[in-house]
């Protein structure tokens, strides 16, 4: 029988300010990192939504009483790693080093935000999305049983991001003497995943800051559930991010209500494909999954 489940995983990439590291887009300040991380777990628990936070180390430490509290109210804590940022000192993307440099940066990030949450992260999503194969295994070894990690249609060789043929839903990544990664990628415009995709080009995701989303995100959301049907596709899921630069605790930030927009759109799509939305971290996916 047809699993009828569509497992849906909200997440952000909570970053440090930028007054650290220009280099990766995060927060004017502190403030607002905090009000955007807070606004958006709380509205998404209001929904019976599920968060996973992808952390930076450094952010983890300057706002412990934030993520000690976001994960009491049921959000998981995942690793996000930036090389660029000021405390770790490499001024380049996570894929572009070597892979002895990339297996230190996941050690101390994962026992960094351990050390704030009480428990190491298991889920994954590079900056940029920047890495190549190869950090599977890695990965794996260090205890992350999922994430976030790819981007299908993105070629970007200049971050160490080329995505253009990944598989743009749910899938198992090998890591090595049976030992299994499960990859949920963010919802993609399928027609914008694939080899005519010349670099450098990045498609249409469901990134909820995004100029116009509001306009294409429901028909993007429609397209790759229906794909997922009709292929019937063994673990049909739907992921949505954003970044902690805005703030979710305000109802008339654009961003805001485009989270509104597209939670809606969700539960129209599911309801037309007569699918039932389960809510779940990453982490929760996996446990589904096994």
């Amino acid at each position: 029988m047809t699993d009828r489940r569509l497992f849906v995983s909200w997440n952000m990439d909570c970053e440090t300010v930028q007054e650290e590291s220009q280099a990766t887009g995060g927060s004017a300040d502190w403030a607002t990192a905090e009000r955007a991380m807070r606004g958006y777990v709380e509205r998404l628990v209001e929904r019976g939504q599920r968060v996973t936070l992808f952390l930076v180390p450094r952010l983890a430490e300057a706002l412990p009483e934030v993520v000690r509290d976001l994960i009491a109210a049921g959000a998981e804590p995942g690793l996000h790693i930036h090389p660029q940022t000021t405390d770790l000192g490499y001024d380049a993307h996570l894929g572009q080093l070597p892979l002895e440099t990339q297996r230190l940066l996941l050690q101390q990030g994962r026992d960094r935000v351990a050390a704030v949450a009480g428990r190491a992260p298991t889920s994954f999503r590079s900056g940029c999305i920047s890495e190549s194969w190869e950090i599977f295994p890695m990965l794996l070894e260090l205890g992350f049983t999922q994430g976030s990690t790819t981007l299908p249609g993105r070629n970007l060789p200049s971050v160490a991001a080329v995505c253009v043929n990944d598989t743009p839903f749910a899938n198992w990544r090998e890591g090595g003497f049976g030992r299994r990664f499960l990859e949920l990628p963010v919802g993609v415009a399928l027609d914008e995943v694939g080899p005519h995709r010349e670099a450098p080009c990045s498609p249409r995701h469901l990134r909820l800051e995004y100029e116009g989303i509001a306009d294409w995100g429901p028909g993007l959301i429609r397209e790759y559930v229906r794909r997922q049907v009709e292929l019937g596709w063994w673990l049909k899921s739907l992921g949505v991010m954003t970044h902690n630069t805005r703030c979710y605790d305000d109802p008339a930030e654009p961003a805001r209500r485009n989270l509104e927009l597209i939670a809606d759109a969700i539960e129209a799509t599911a309801e037309e494909f007569g699918l039932e939305v389960v809510p779940a971290t990453l982490a929760e996916v996996h446990g589904a999954a096994v």
